[in-house]
Parts: structure tokens; C-alpha cells; sequence
């Protein structure tokens, strides 16, 4: 987890969080303003307050602008103007300790303004402790503004102010730091949980991959293409559906003239080949279908919305890549040719059934001397002549 996205993280939350903050910031405009008849110097505090809330609606504006997402440059931009009225809202708020400063002891209103003013400066801190050079921004304006103040009052209010505002300079940065670090690792275990999350969920997809998936070549296994075909059977719009069963010839002596690595290729191979013909542009014009390997150089292809006559063409199309697969890494005389089996299957039957058959008429082709088509319509009609 880097610094970089930990710090978008925290900014990324600030905003969120920053509505209810600076709603919750108008109470002690109100409680002020409910003050004002009863100061001595009132049209000097009500200045104080109108600069206060412009500058406020300003720092809204900014953050509007932010959790929009601007481009990085404008972002950055945005930022710092914020950090700038940060600094302007702590340098009002310290302000407005003007207009009172110097009824300490003598006027409850303005001591009690005060108060609301110093409490104020310090939940503020708090809300933007997060974000350390606007919580920095915003403490240099308030001291700025109050040192002087309480400095230039000496006389009249003793020292005690001067000493309470540097403690609480001290006792507002030391705050700051400890939000800050506690903010900044509750968002660190945020991201890491959420990284976890994605890395469990990609785990379990993958293991659910796995579990569907026959690990050499990528096609379903026998059990997740049984749930497949199952499926799409139950769709009314499946209209007629066929099976093509694919049977690499002497597979067994290719395994034992090159060795089972160029074995492998060759499977991997003509996998690919059978799914570019369920691609978005495949031969059927859909991609619903489904494809497994069903045996150790066996391939099941199920087609729906395909009569068998069309399955026969796509069959033909299959074989003749087959016959034609080359490997970059394969010996020169290794040559390939498949035979392959079509059959329908009837609504009336189960699945094992409607396969038992494809089964069959890819025998009549291996009989027929392979590398061929053979349907199992045509097969039942020879039986039957015979």
C-alpha cells in the first residue's frame, strides 16, 4: 500500500465527510449572531461573521469542485485554493476575537463568545485534522491572528491569554498529528481489507474457473458442460440443437512419435480452433454454445439454433482446420486430422443419450477411414437399409 494511494483514500473521505462538517460549522455562526445585541462593538463583530461565512461558502464551492474529480493539474490547483481559505477562515476566526478581547472579565456575551470562538478553533482542527496542510493552514491563520492580539491586550487582560494560546497552539498540533495518524492507518486497513476482498474474489472465481474448466486447454469439463447444455435445452429459443463430437486420429502415436509436450500443443491448438467457431463471429452466428473436452483427445460441441445440416457444415469447417493446424514449435512431419460425429438432440431424450449417439456416428466416420464427417441420421439409415 503506497503513501500516494493512502493519501487519495484520506482526501477521497475528507470530502465525503466535509457536508455535514460544514453544516454542522454554521451553529456557532448562529450563536454569535444571537450575541450581537448585546456586545459593545457588534457592527465590527457582524463584519467578522459575513467575511467568516463567505469564506465558508467559498471552501464549499472549492470542495464541490474537488469531489467532481477534476484533472490532476486542476485538482492540485483546487487544493491549494482551498488550503488558502483555510488559512483565511483561521485567520477570521482568531478575528473575532477582536471585537471582545477587551471585555474579558467585564461582559459575560463576550466572554461566552469566546468561548464558542475557542471551541470552534478546535473542532475545526479536528474535522481537517486529516489532511495535514489544510489543518496546518488553518492553525497558522488562527495564531496569526490571536498572538497579536493577546500580545498587544497584555495589559489589560495580563499574560494568562498569551500563555493559554500558545498551549493551546501546542495542545491543537499535538491533536492534529494523533487524528491525523490514526485517520491515516484507518484508511490503510481499509484499503488492505478492500485489496483482500478483490484478491479473495479473484481467488474464487478462479477456483470456480478451475472447478468448470479442464486445466489444459481452458474448455469446460464434462460436469460444467452437462450443466450448460442443460441450460440451454431449458431455453425455449434454442430451437433445434446439435452435438459435434470431435476425436483427434492416432492421437495416441502422435503422444508416443513426438512426445506428450507437442501431445499437449496439439490439444491446446485444436481447443483454440474450436472456440474461435463460438466466437462473436463464429460459424453458427452465436456464442451461446458450449465446448469441452470430453476425453483425453476427445472435444464435445453443442450448437443451438443449429439444424443438423448446418452442424454437418461447421463439422466440415472444424475438420478441414484441424487437418491444417501447424504449431510454431512442432516437428515438420506432425500432421493432424480429426473425425468427427453429428447428431441431434431430441427433445424427447437425455443428454447421455443424444451423446451416445454422436459417439456413434464419430465410429462410422473413425470405420470410414477417418479424418471425415459422418452424421447419425445417415448411420440410422444405413442400419436401417441393411
Amino acid at each position: 500500500m503506497t503513501a500516494a494511494e493512502i493519501d487519495r483514500s484520506s482526501r477521497e473521505s475528507f470530502l465525503a465527510s466535509l457536508p455535514l462538517a460544514q453544516a454542522s460549522n454554521l451553529a456557532p455562526f448562529l450563536i454569535i449572531a444571537l450575541c450581537l445585541p448585546y456586545l459593545a462593538n457588534w457592527r465590527l463583530m457582524g463584519l467578522m461573521l459575513g467575511l467568516n461565512l463567505c469564506t465558508l461558502a467559498g471552501m464549499r464551492l472549492v470542495a464541490v469542485r474537488l469531489a467532481a474529480a477534476p484533472a490532476p493539474r486542476s485538482e492540485d490547483r483546487c487544493w491549494r485554493i482551498y488550503e488558502v481559505l483555510a488559512f483565511l477562515a483561521g485567520g477570521l476566526w482568531a478575528a473575532m476575537m477582536l471585537p471582545v478581547i477587551g471585555q474579558f472579565g467585564h461582559d459575560i456575551a463576550a466572554m461566552f463568545v469566546c468561548v464558542v470562538i475557542v471551541v470552534t478553533i478546535a473542532v475545526t482542527t479536528m474535522v481537517v485534522a486529516s489532511q495535514l496542510r489544510i489543518a496546518s493552514a488553518f492553525l497558522t491563520g488562527v495564531m496569526l491572528g490571536l498572538l497579536p492580539q493577546t500580545i498587544a491586550y497584555m495589559q489589560t487582560i495580563g499574560p494568562i491569554p498569551l500563555v493559554a494560546t500558545i498551549g493551546l497552539a501546542a495542545a491543537l498540533a499535538g491533536l492534529v498529528h494523533s487524528v491525523r495518524s490514526q485517520h491515516r492507518l484507518m484508511v490503510r486497513t481499509k484499503l488492505e481489507n478492500r485489496l483482500l476482498a478483490d484478491e479473495l474474489g479473484h481467488a474464487l472465481e478462479a477456483a470456480e474457473f478451475m472447478a468448470k474448466r479442464d486445466s489444459l486447454t481452458g474448455l469446460f469439463n464434462r460436469r460444467a458442460f452437462e450443466e450448460a447444455a442443460n441450460k440451454i435445452r431449458l431455453d425455449p429459443s434454442a430451437g433445434p440443437i446439435s452435438l459435434i463430437l470431435i476425436d483427434l486420429d492416432h492421437f495416441k502415436a502422435i503422444n508416443d512419435r513426438f512426445g506428450h509436450a507437442a501431445g499437449d500443443s496439439v490439444l491446446r491448438q485444436t481447443a483454440d480452433l474450436i472456440n474461435r467457431s463460438l466466437g462473436p463471429r463464429d460459424l453458427v452466428g452465436r456464442s451461446d454454445g458450449a465446448v469441452a473436452r470430453w476425453g483425453g483427445e476427445e472435444f464435445l460441441m453443442l450448437l443451438p439454433n443449429c439444424s443438423e445440416l448446418r452442424a454437418r457444415r461447421v463439422a466440415e469447417v472444424l475438420r478441414y482446420g484441424i487437418s491444417h493446424l501447424k504449431g510454431r514449435d512442432w516437428p515438420e512431419d506432425l500432421t493432424v486430422s480429426g473425425s468427427l460425429g453429428v447428431a441431434i438432440w431430441n427433445p424427447s431424450d437425455r443428454l447421455e443419450r443424444a451423446i451416445a449417439n454422436t459417439d456413434e456416428a464419430m465410429y462410422r466416420a473413425k470405420a470410414a477411414g477417418r479424418n471425415r464427417v459422418c452424421l447419425f441420421s445417415d448411420t440410422v439409415r444405413q442400419e436401417n437399409v441393411g
